[in-house]
């Protein structure tokens, strides 16, 4: 596997937080995408992928559906897993947008685009047209050639407002009860909620539970063999019990906390939150909504 990572040039920070490019053989014929702090923007120099929905939970076995993607997709922020079925190979380069980073290149509400993945070029036209470039790249041609198609569709004179970057700063990093969070940056919870509605898609006290769920996910990663789940994860994170753990847990990725821990265990702590799948489940442990052109 080949990865690298590239800081974004001051001219995108603070929306953009990382370049990044890989090349490898996936792990295994899926791979479930749990959810995170940020955005993502990508493009796909490989074969088309499928992004699949888990059935309806009904209770009925018919066969998980699917949308293809292939070119270049944007997933928003998302409230729960994702599954892809991946090419023979993962070739992408791409970039990580903070959640209220969409709004720096594009008016359109970023509430529309949560929970779901859209063809980039609704909204960022001419994105596809980097593919021709970029067929077989390096690294740096990668970086360089993404770097400056996003310089070119920043908004002028656009400014994130200072207490959504402070608040989604904080709430990425601890676990903060949110009339606390507004109060220290001089506002009403009500208000708070209202600019996270308005600059991210999505309220604080959500993005805060898929902070905190994506926090304990990392640690969880790397615990060693032995220890037991519900108590050692109890320990990453402020939940009230074992049971709303479970809940939460199941939630946010579709596993137990015991699954999930024999999955990563399987393939390293640097598939915490791209966890491999040899089938895709038959009954939904959560919910999905994705959307591709």
């Amino acid at each position: 596997m080949f990865y690298q990572e590239c800081p974004p040039p001051p001219g995108l920070q603070p929306f953009v937080t990382q370049l990044w490019f890989v090349r490898a053989e996936p792990q295994a014929k899926y791979e479930k995408i749990l959810p995170g702090p940020e955005a993502h923007l990508i493009l796909n120099l490989s074969d088309p992928y499928r992004l699949i929905s888990p059935p309806d939970g009904s209770g009925g076995q018919e066969p998980a559906t699917g949308t293809e993607v292939s070119t270049g997709f944007y997933a928003g922020l998302q409230r729960s897993y994702l599954i892809s079925e991946n090419p023979a190979e993962l070739f992408n380069v791409g970039a990580r947008l903070t959640p209220y980073g969409l709004a720096a290149f594009t008016s359109q509400p970023p509430s529309g685009f949560q929970n779901r993945v859209v063809d980039a070029e609704s909204v960022f036209p001419g994105f596809s047209e980097l593919r021709s470039q970029l067929v077989d790249a390096e690294p740096d041609r990668a970086f360089t050639a993404l770097t400056s198609f996003l310089q070119q569709r920043v908004r002028p004179g656009y400014q994130a407002d200072p207490r959504t970057r402070k608040a989604t700063q904080i709430l990425a990093a601890e676990d903060v009860e949110i009339s606390v969070l507004a109060g220290d940056l001089g506002i009403s919870a009500s208000t708070l909620e209202r600019i996270m509605m308005r600059d991210c898609g999505t309220t604080a006290k959500a993005y805060s539970d898929v902070c905190r769920f994506n926090r304990m996910v990392n640690q969880a990663a790397s615990l060693p063999k032995g220890s037991v789940p519900g108590r050692e994860l109890l320990h990453l994170a402020d939940y009230y019990d074992q049971p709303h753990l479970i809940r939460a847990f199941k939630r946010f990725s579709g596993f137990t906390p015991t699954e999930y821990l024999q999955v990563v265990r399987n393939y390293g702590a640097e598939y915490a939150t791209f966890v491999p799948l040899d089938d895709v489940p038959t009954r939904p442990a959560g919910f999905i909504q994705d959307r591709a052109g």
